[in-house]
């Protein structure tokens, strides 16, 4: 499926570039769902969500990531980073005793200052707005309308293989240039799990009830694959139709479940961590 969609894209970006006139033909978005798994490619954008399970205005912004998925399907790849106060581990009693920090989603907490501004709050894709990086869960919309006009630069191909013994994951992703660009650019690699349940604290309902025990957790980022920053593909000049390929081996942790999970890709600038595009592949 892979080297199909390849093929079906790089015929079309020939295509592209023996026409004398253009007249965005990248341009998939026109208010309805995206479909990422048609070949050509669509604007995808990570929404980089910030909670913790002790943040009672937290799942707001879980229900916000799950409208925008309703809403634009394909066209957001959301990730749950559990960082700061409110995710802390509560050491008395049952409650609130799952583990959902990591090094790597503190690092990224710590380098933007995000739970430190307050929670829920989110990055999409990493933009600065207004001298800020993040935003709150209710204007996640606005930003994600305006960024749904602009042309992907890129395209990301993501393909697996899963020993389901040994629990090895191997990981092939491809960066298909549509633009050339002069730029050092990064790409980074994440491993993602959905209904993880647990408890939340959940200010929306009433007293007495704010202590939800079975609450679905989503989206959540269990591990940087490629390390917290990622890797260098490209430095300098690159033409319209180049691929940068990487490969990855991966084991996946016992704890986690693997028909619940996902490798979530994504491409962005070495200067100013602004990200191009994203990309999800669901495990099975």
């Amino acid at each position: 499926m892979k080297e199909l969609r390849l093929i079906l894209l790089a015929i079309g970006l020939l295509f592209i570039g023996s026409c004398d006139e253009i007249e965005d033909p990248f341009i998939e978005y026109q208010g309805d769902c995206g479909d990422a798994s048609l070949p050509v490619p669509i604007k995808q954008i990570l929404i980089e969500e910030f909670t913790g399970h002790q943040c009672g205005n937290c799942p707001e912004g879980a229900e916000m990531i799950e409208t925008l998925k309703e809403l634009y399907c394909d066209h957001i790849i959301p990730v749950a980073i559990h960082a700061g106060y409110f995710a802390e581990v509560y050491t008395i009693g049952e409650k609130y005793i799952y583990e959902y920090r990591t090094e790597d989603g503190n690092a990224i907490d710590t380098y933007f200052e995000a739970s430190s501004s307050g929670v829920p709050n989110g990055m999409v894709n990493r933009k600065e707005i207004d001298g800020d990086r993040t935003q709150a869960p209710a204007n996640w919309a606005t930003v994600v309308a305006e960024m749904l006009m602009e042309e992907p630069v890129m395209d990301i191909v993501i393909d697996n293989r899963i020993e389901n013994e040994s629990r090895k994951l191997e990981i092939d992703i491809d960066v298909v240039f549509i633009n050339a660009m002069n730029e050092d650019i990064m790409l980074s690699v994440y491993f993602i799990e959905d209904s993880i349940v647990s408890w939340q604290k959940d200010y929306s309902k009433p007293s007495g009830e704010q202590n939800i025990e079975l609450y679905a957790h989503n989206h959540v980022l269990r591990d940087a694959v490629n390390g917290v920053w990622g890797e260098q593909i490209a430095s300098g000049q690159v033409n319209a139709s180049d691929i940068k390929s990487k490969s990855y081996n991966y084991i996946i942790n016992q704890d986690w479940e693997i028909k619940n999970s996902s490798i979530v890709a994504f491409v962005y600038k070495s200067s100013t961590k602004e990200v191009l595009q994203a990309s999800q592949l669901f495990l099975e």
